[in-house]
């Protein structure tokens, strides 16, 4: 019987812990104007293994070798004015999107939306994306689902 007193204890002491919940809810106070200039259902073959994977460029070398990273070509970006955010990332049969940009604290947060439907299957489909967003001062760039999935590294 102590067993089990002791057990509950134990559970419900657990449940009013403070823990910081990793689920994010972004507010449209926080939200950053995007582009989506480029978008293939293919990922590189360096990035197969790395998936998710986000990057960003501030300079204009910065963005040829992503480009030439992520294996994406066919468009330009005023690396002047904005940045460009690199991401890979796999979904259901029925996609995924890019739902919004949003500033968070010192960084800049990607929110994916899985998109939904009466078929959709776990089998991996590939996604690259590439952003447009307005230059600001981030320390990082994160990719979320609800939860952070990945931050960025920086490039040379």
């Amino acid at each position: 019987m102590k067993k089990y007193l002791f057990a509950i204890i134990l559970l419900l002491l657990a449940g009013c812990s403070n823990g910081e919940s990793t689920n994010v809810k972004f507010t449209e106070k926080q939200a950053v104007p995007f582009e989506i200039m480029k978008y293939d259902e293919k990922i590189a073959p360096i990035y197969e293994s790395l998936v998710p994977h986000i990057a960003y460029a501030n300079t204009q070398g910065q963005f040829e070798s992503l480009q030439g990273r992520f294996d994406v070509d066919n468009f330009t970006i005023d690396m002047d004015e904005y940045m460009a955010v690199f991401i890979v990332t796999y979904s259901g049969s029925c996609g995924t999107s890019v739902d919004n940009v949003y500033k968070h604290g010192d960084y800049l947060a990607v929110q994916l939306i899985d998109n939904v439907g009466q078929k959709c299957e776990d089998e991996g489909m590939p996604h690259t994306f590439v952003l447009q967003v307005e230059k600001g001062d981030y320390e990082k760039v994160q990719l979320y689902n609800g939860n952070i999935i990945k931050s960025s590294i920086d490039v040379e």
